[in-house]
């Protein structure tokens, strides 16, 4: 298919989708009137947009902070592990707990730790520095192995062959990183924004949504979705114009850091060495804070808050009661969205000419903040458990559907011609090559979809239905209850 075909069928999809989107939107079928129409969208953008430059650009000036110093620190690392392959392995621990983090779980601890802009910008730069550091890692580990071996033979070392030929081989994974981090720095900026301020999209959003305008809200997340999209567009267009191949979301997982070697020995000392490095970050951010005991704590002080403390069976209690309620939803939320993700992806494979029309749909989701969602979603589906449900489908749906649809892509071309060759049929080739070869993938989306369905229920229920582990955390933060805070952000 043409690059001209293909754009025409996106557009044509998409004036398709907005039609419907305008005629429900009109007819009120969906949550009587939560659902505006496009229409209603643009004249509540219009009406407001006197509004919007100051919050956007304060929002912008916070993301772009974050975005270049996460992305730095992410580059520069990614560097340091491709020289000293051992630093990786022992840093593995600490970036997969990075990864596993759900900021809205340190948010209010960054709050409290730090003044002015300081905790958005800490929250965007988290944002951003997983994906980087894996994807340019990732990038650079893929030099070609002919032209290492050229520069070894001339007497070049590590260093050398990085400056040649790694970091040339490294910049398409480089600029898939930036792909992710373009929304995730927005994402972190606008929910570092709900821990106050006068000015931000975040600030914008929560004003906004205690007034019964569904228009209004639609408008500010379409907002912050499509300059999030702009910014994952431009970087894709950089990745694309420097590989000449078609574009692919971009989706980076903790699979990409591989698995350490050296038999079961070497395993075990690497994790030894990965949570000594884990529990030395933990004590530098308490020492970087300066802040007493009782605000900052350390993981001796939670072990002792839920073991010897005297509020120790209270503590517990809460936090009990909390992962009762918070876990099943996940749960749920998790295994619903891989299912849906999976049945998707093996439609689609059946027929191409449909997918090339869906992923662009998938990847404009892929940048609507979460905090932005929200709201939106509670105004469709109301205040109880469905909404904290279906935002935990939607932030793992994409990202899985995604992993699994490149996983069927790659699908040993000879296999199917094997079967092809003895006239098999669609659901024959579907049941012997393509579901057995979309497996692995399924499960490497479930490692990445498991991080983001805790990210979705502790925030729905901190911002929706105040239960679970969101309500908790909410609580918490009302009574300047810093230890429960802290124990809630180690256990997730």
């Amino acid at each position: 298919m043409t690059l001209r075909r293909r754009v025409l069928d996106v557009v044509l999809a998409g004036l398709v989708v907005a039609l419907l989107w305008e005629v429900v939107g009109r007819l009120g079928l969906i949550a009587g009137g939560a659902f505006p129409a496009l229409s209603a969208i643009g004249q509540s953008l219009a009406a407001d947009w006197a509004d919007y430059p100051p919050h956007l650009l304060a929002t912008l000036r916070v993301a772009g902070i974050g975005f270049v110093a996460g992305n730095t620190v992410a580059v520069l690392l990614a560097v340091l592990f491709a020289l000293v392959p051992v630093l990786e392995r022992v840093s593995r621990t600490l970036l997969v707990t990075l990864f596993c983090l759900p900021i809205v779980v340190v948010a209010p601890i960054l709050g409290v730790a730090y003044d002015g802009d300081q905790p958005k910008i800490i929250l965007a730069a988290l944002s951003v520095f997983f994906p980087t550091t894996v994807s340019t890692l990732v990038g650079l580990r893929s030099a070609p192995e002919g032209a290492l071996a050229v520069v070894r033979s001339a007497g070049g070392g590590r260093v050398r062959q990085l400056w040649l030929v790694r970091l040339r081989a490294g910049l398409p994974g480089l600029l898939a990183g930036f792909q992710v981090a373009a929304p995730g720095a927005l994402l972190g900026a606008i929910l570092g924004e709900f821990l106050g301020g006068s000015t931000g999209l975040g600030v914008y959003l929560l004003g906004s949504m205690g007034r019964g305008e569904p228009a209004k809200l639609w408008a500010i997340g379409l907002v912050a979705t499509t300059v999030c999209a702009i910014g994952y567009g431009l970087f894709a267009a950089l990745r694309r114009s420097l590989r000449g191949t078609g574009e692919q979301l971009a989706v980076v997982s903790p699979d990409m850091l591989g698995r350490a070697g050296g038999g079961r020995a070497g395993r075990v000392a690497v994790l030894l060495a990965g949570l000594g490095v884990v529990l030395l970050a933990w004590y530098a951010f308490l020492w970087s804070t300066g802040l007493p005991r009782p605000v900052v704590n350390s993981p001796v002080d939670l072990v002792e808050g839920l073991t010897s403390s005297p509020a120790a069976a209270t503590a517990r209690e809460r936090l009990l009661t909390g992962l009762g309620e918070s876990l099943p939803v996940a749960l749920l939320g998790v295994v619903a969205g891989l299912l849906v993700a999976l049945l998707l992806a093996v439609a689609l494979s059946q027929f191409p000419a449909v997918a090339s029309t869906v992923l662009p749909f998938a990847f404009v989701s892929q940048t609507m903040p979460l905090v932005a969602l929200t709201p939106l979603l509670a105004l469709i589906f109301g205040r109880g458990t469905l909404t904290t449900v279906v935002v935990t489908i939607s932030v793992t749906f994409f990202p899985s559907f995604v992993t699994i649809t490149q996983g069927i892509a790659a699908t040993p071309k000879g296999a199917l011609d094997v079967l092809r060759s003895v006239d098999a049929g669609r659901w024959t080739v579907l049941r012997m090559v393509t579901l057995p070869h979309a497996m692995p993938h399924l499960f490497a989306s479930a490692r990445l979809a498991v991080p983001r369905a805790l990210l979705g229920v502790v925030l729905a229920e901190q911002l929706i239905t105040g239960t679970g582990l969101g309500g908790v955390l909410g609580e918490s933060r009302g009574y300047l209850d810093y230890q429960m805070m802290w124990t809630i952000a180690a256990v997730v």
